[in-house]
C-alpha cells in the first residue's frame, strides 16, 4: 500500500503508509509509589495484553523501577529515584530511550511496532516543584521529536 508524505519543502513523497490495523493496546497509570499497584498493574498488563505502560511514580527499590514481571522491558532514566516510566510487555515492541529528552522525571522513547513508528513520553510533573523546569522538559521533547 503506497502513500504520500509531504517534506519541509512541500514536495509530495512516496512512501510506504502503515498498516493501519496495527493498534498497540496502551494504558498510563500513576502508581504512587505502591508495590502493591505495580503487582496489580502486571496482572492487567498480562490479563488484557497490554503492549504499553507509560507509568508515573513507579514502585521503586534502589532508585529502579522494580515489582514488574521479569518478562517486561522497563525504560527509565537518571540516576536517582526514578517517577516515570515505560514498560513494554510485547516482543515485538521495539524501543529505544532517547536521552535528550529523559531524566529521573520524564523518559521519552522512539518505538517501532509492525511497520508503527512513533515517539512516546511519560512525564512526573511534581505540584511543589517551578513548572518553569517542567515546561522546559516538554519544549525539549517537542523540539527533539
Amino acid at each position: 500500500m503506497a502513500g504520500h508524505l509531504y517534506a519541509e519543502n512541500g514536495q509530495r513523497s512516496e512512501t510506504s503508509v502503515l498498516n493501519r490495523n496495527v493498534k498497540p493496546k496502551c494504558l498510563q497509570v500513576n502508581l504512587q509509589h505502591s508495590r502493591i499497584a505495580a503487582s496489580n498493574l502486571t496482572q492487567v498488563i498480562i490479563q488484557y495484553n497490554v503492549d504499553i505502560a507509560f507509568v508515573q511514580e513507579p514502585y521503586t527499590l534502589h532508585n529502579n523501577v522494580a515489582g514488574f514481571s521479569k518478562g517486561f522491558k522497563i525504560f527509565a532514566h537518571g540516576g536517582g529515584r526514578k517517577r516515570a516510566a515505560i514498560i513494554i510487555n510485547n516482543k515485538e515492541v521495539d524501543v529505544i530511550t532517547i536521552a535528550q529528552g529523559s531524566h529521573e522525571d520524564a523518559i521519552l522513547t522512539e518505538i517501532r511496532y509492525k511497520g508503527l513508528s512513533l515517539y512516546g513520553a511519560s512525564l512526573y510533573l511534581p505540584i511543589d516543584r517551578d513548572i518553569v523546569r517542567d515546561l522546559d522538559t516538554i519544549d525539549n521533547i517537542l523540539h527533539f521529536t
